[in-house]
């Protein structure tokens, strides 16, 4: 069976918090700061995407084929911007759609 491996890089920002995860548009589960998890999926195309509160991440599409395992690293804003409370503001109003930041890898 096809798999998607789901990385949660360990930060200081959100550490107590879990992160839900969405397959196709279906919530599959959440992850936990610094942890890894694989969620069984068929083989083809599929979205992934993740949520927590009002902050959402980019939608990756990964196409998957029988017996394969793509793998996907999440991060926040935090790890790509050094301007602290500024940047928080803005990416919990303006850019919410931007808070989490998948990629394949």
């Amino acid at each position: 069976m096809a798999q998607i491996e789901l990385t949660r890089s360990s930060e200081y920002a959100n550490r107590l918090r879990s992160i839900k995860i969405f397959i196709d548009n279906e919530h599959v589960g959440s992850i936990s700061n610094g942890e890894t998890k694989v969620f069984e999926v068929s083989e083809g195309s599929h979205s992934v995407q993740a949520k927590i509160d009002w902050g959402r991440s980019n939608i990756v599409t990964l196409e998957i084929g029988k017996d394969e395992k793509k793998s996907v690293k999440m991060t926040s804003f935090a790890k790509h911007n050094p301007l602290g409370t500024l940047a928080a503001i803005y990416y919990t109003t303006i850019a919410s759609d931007r808070y989490l930041r998948l990629e394949e890898y």
